[in-house]
C-alpha cells in the first residue's frame, strides 16, 4: 500500500469522525423541534385553557351584572360584552378542537359539548333579559349553576393538566440538553483519541521508522558499510520501491568495487613484473 493511500486513510477517519458529528447534529436538532413542538403544543394548550376558563368567568359576571345593573344602559352594556364573549367562545372552542391532538380531541370534543350548552342557555337569558324579563333571566341562569359549576370544573382540571404537560415539555428540553451536551463531549473525545490513535500508528508504523531505517541504510550504504541487511521487499509503496533501488545499488557499488580492486591488483602485478625485468 503506497505512502498516498495510507495517507488518504487517515483523511477517511478524519471524514469518518466528521459525517458522525455532523449525524448526531442532524439527529439532535430532529429531536430539539420536536420536542420544541410539544413544548409550543403544551404552551398553547395551556394558554388555550387559561383563556377559556377566563371568558367563561367574565359570563358569569357579566350574567351577575344584568341582575345588579343601576339603569338600562348599564344592563345593555353587561349584555352586548356577554353577547361578545359567548361568540369568542363559540369560536375558541371551534378552533380548539380542529387543532387538538389526536389524544386530546376525545376531552375536547367533550369540553366542546358542554360549551354548546352553556353557550345557548346563556344567549336564553340575554334573550329574556332584553325582553325586560330579568326575573326569568335569573331564574334560568340560576336553576343552571351546578352544570356551570361543574363544566367550569372541568375546564380548571384540563388547564391544570396543560400546565404539568407543559412543565414535562420543558424538563425533557432542559433533560435532553444536558444530556445531549455530553454526548457531543464524549463522541467528540472518543473520535479524536481514535483518530490521533490511528494516526499516529499509521505514521510511526508506515512512513516515519520505515523511512528513518531507510535513510540509516543509505548513509551506510554511502559510507561502504555493505554488511547491512538490505530489506527484501515485494511492496508496491514508494519506500518499498527505494529498498529495492538500494540494494541494486549496493550490488552494484560492491561490484565496482571488486572491479576496482581486480583492477588494482592486475596492476600491481604488473608492476612487480616490470621491476623484475629491470633488476635483471
Amino acid at each position: 500500500m503506497s505512502i498516498r493511500a495510507r495517507i488518504l486513510i487517515l483523511v477517511g477517519c478524519f471524514a469518518l469522525m466528521a459525517f458522525t458529528v455532523t449525524g448526531l447534529g442532524l439527529l439532535t436538532i430532529s429531536d430539539y423541534n420536536r420536542m420544541m413542538k410539544d413544548y409550543d403544543h403544551a404552551y398553547d394548550s395551556t394558554w388555550r385553557g387559561e383563556r377559556f376558563n377566563h371568558l367563561i368567568s367574565n359570563v358569569v359576571m357579566e350574567t351577575r351584572g344584568i341582575y345588579i345593573a343601576v339603569d338600562d344602559k348599564q344592563r345593555d352594556g353587561f349584555l352586548s360584552n356577554m353577547a361578545a364573549d359567548l361568540n369568542e367562545m363559540e369560536s375558541f372552542i371551534h378552533k380548539w378542537q380542529v387543532d387538538a391532538a389526536p389524544a386530546e380531541k376525545p376531552q375536547i370534543d367533550s369540553l366542546a359539548a358542554q360549551a354548546t350548552g352553556f353557550i345557548s342557555l346563556r344567549r336564553h337569558v340575554i334573550e329574556l333579559a332584553r325582553s325586560g324579563d330579568i326575573a326569568g333571566a335569573e331564574a334560568l341562569s340560576t336553576s343552571n349553576r351546578d352544570d356551570r359549576i361543574g363544566f367550569q370544573v372541568q375546564v380548571e382540571n384540563l388547564v391544570q393538566k396543560t400546565r404539568k404537560d407543559l412543565a414535562a415539555a420543558k424538563a425533557e428540553a432542559d433533560h435532553f440538553n444536558k444530556r445531549r451536551a455530553s454526548d457531543f463531549l464524549l463522541t467528540a473525545l472518543i473520535g479524536i483519541a481514535i483518530i490521533m490513535a490511528i494516526s499516529l500508528w499509521i505514521v510511526s508504523h508506515f512512513i516515519t521508522d520505515p523511512l528513518r531505517n531507510l535513510a540509516s541504510a543509505i548513509i551506510r550504504t554511502s559510507k561502504g558499510e555493505y554488511d547491512q541487511v538490505i530489506e527484501e521487499t515485494d511492496g508496491q509503496d514508494e519506500v518499498s520501491s527505494v529498498w529495492r533501488a538500494l540494494a541494486v545499488l549496493k550490488e552494484r557499488a560492491q561490484e565496482a568495487e571488486r572491479l576496482a580492486a581486480a583492477k588494482a591488483a592486475e596492476e600491481h602485478e604488473k608492476e612487480l613484473k616490470l621491476r623484475e625485468i629491470l633488476l635483471d
